[in-house]
């Protein structure tokens, strides 16, 4: 391994259109739980549970369902979405991966996702043997003197990425390619570089892969990037 480590964002960086299956399941449950919420839930009120600890989101379900149901909800909403088609890598992101692999960089995959989720979906996509480290989230929802939902969030992406670099210590640099909501998170612990996660940003390495390929390696012009 070199000293340079990538974090990765999962949901909506590196698989596309997760939202959207998420928001789905959302309603299925919803429908079947609580048809009054199910009638008035938005694909608004998805994203607003987006970077939300999984006890969190489901703690909020509390008062509308009340503790039994909200666990057999839980429970539905799982299996759910386990049973939905996986959502497309986004363009040229295995490209990437791969390229990372190659030059031996330390790659760490982050997600608000359980742990058993998010390893199972980087199996299903045939990425596993490209990420050193699936860093998803456990079963304790963490400080319980963080209250707010955006502290919440923060402190999520926050202890997500210094699980990762804590995993590479020596790392001289460390680039974080994730959703905006990683960005202050990542600030906040001076990381080498923070870029925003879109479909461009893997076509644009898309690009520079495919005008460098015919030349050997170390004419690839990655050195600035890598």
């Amino acid at each position: 391994m070199n000293n340079k480590l990538f974090i990765l964002g999962w949901d909506n960086a590196l698989v596309l259109d997760v939202t959207e299956n998420i928001h789905a399941s959302y309603l299925s449950m919803l429908e079947k739980f609580c048809p009054s919420l199910a009638a008035r839930w938005t694909l608004d009120n998805t994203k607003s549970m987006q970077g939300m600890h999984p006890d969190k989101v489901w703690e909020s379900f509390i008062s509308l369902l009340g503790m039994e149901k909200m666990c057999r909800a839980r429970e539905f909403f799982y299996e759910n979405y386990r049973s939905r088609p996986l959502p497309p890598l986004t363009k040229c992101a295995t490209e990437f991966l791969r390229e990372l692999k190659a030059r031996e960089c330390t790659v760490a995959v982050v997600s608000n996702k359980t742990q058993s989720i998010l390893e199972e979906e980087g199996r299903m996509q045939k990425v596993d043997d490209l990420v050193d480290f699936w860093i998803g989230t456990v079963s304790e929802a963490g400080e319980d003197n963080v209250s707010s939902e955006y502290d919440w969030r923060f402190y999520c992406r926050l202890n997500q990425l210094k699980q990762a670099m804590e995993i590479c210590p020596d790392a001289k640099e460390v680039t974080v390619i994730a959703g905006i909501g990683y960005a202050e998170p990542a600030l906040t612990l001076g990381v080498t570089r923070f870029e925003e996660a879109s479909a461009q940003v893997f076509d644009w390495v898309a690009d520079e892969i495919e005008k460098i390929a015919p030349h050997p390696i170390d004419y690839w012009g990655w050195d600035d990037f890598l």
